[in-house]
């Protein structure tokens, strides 16, 4: 295999990755800003799975401030359990844990760190999701992506696909310049002959 295929068979495979990324991030960014935008939901999801990132320190000790949490919607909810909730008239959501039952069946819940419970309790139908993981420090990064972060990823990605489409002409340029093969002394007979024969067929001889 020569190095042109090599390349050509590279260059594809990282174009095919390229395009399968941007592609994500497309279909991603475009289905949350419709919904905040247009659904007007709080915590915009896909698939049932939401992501926030932590900004009080009432879960310290188990969630600290920066860390980013993922939360997914569940079927039910127990004791335990680390939840996302969204009072009526409340912008911003909780993150606490269950710590009991109310006798009308809603939720007792508290922050780790804190020495009391919240004073409000807590119904199974404004719980957005349960946390299934959390990740140290990530939404400092996804804070920066909210504010100007966003241009850089554009930025790189964008110099990623010109740097695809230079290499791909450099190395077309470079195949059409390849000097041609000279032909053996077998081919030149070969040649020869057949110019003979053509000669020798369409030729016309007057006196």
């Amino acid at each position: 295999m020569s190095k042109n295929e090599i390349f050509t068979i590279v260059k594809k495979a990282l174009w095919g990755v390229f395009l399968t990324v941007f592609a994500f991030i497309a279909v991603i960014a475009v289905w949350l800003t419709v919904s905040k935008l247009i659904l007007k939901s709080p915590v915009p999801s896909v698939l049932g799975y939401a992501s926030l990132t932590v900004e009080t320190g009432s879960m310290g000790g188990t969630i600290e401030i920066g860390d980013m949490i993922i939360i997914k919607e569940q079927k039910e909810y127990k004791v335990g359990d680390i939840v996302t909730y969204l009072h009526d008239g409340d912008t911003i959501p909780t993150t606490h844990r269950i710590i009991g039952y109310n006798d009308d069946g809603s939720f007792v819940t508290r922050g780790d760190s804190n020495n009391t419970k919240d004073p409000e309790p807590v119904s199974e139908d404004i719980i957005i999701g349960k946390v299934i993981k959390i990740l140290p420090n990530a939404g400092i990064f996804v804070t920066w992506l909210q504010t100007d972060g966003w241009l850089y990823i554009v930025a790189c990605l964008a110099i990623l696909g010109l740097g695809f489409f230079v290499l791909s002409s450099d190395s077309e340029e470079d195949s059409s310049d390849k000097p041609e093969k000279p032909l053996s002394k077998n081919d030149e007979e070969k040649s020869d002959g057949a110019i003979e024969s053509e000669a020798s067929d369409g030729t016309s001889v007057s006196d």
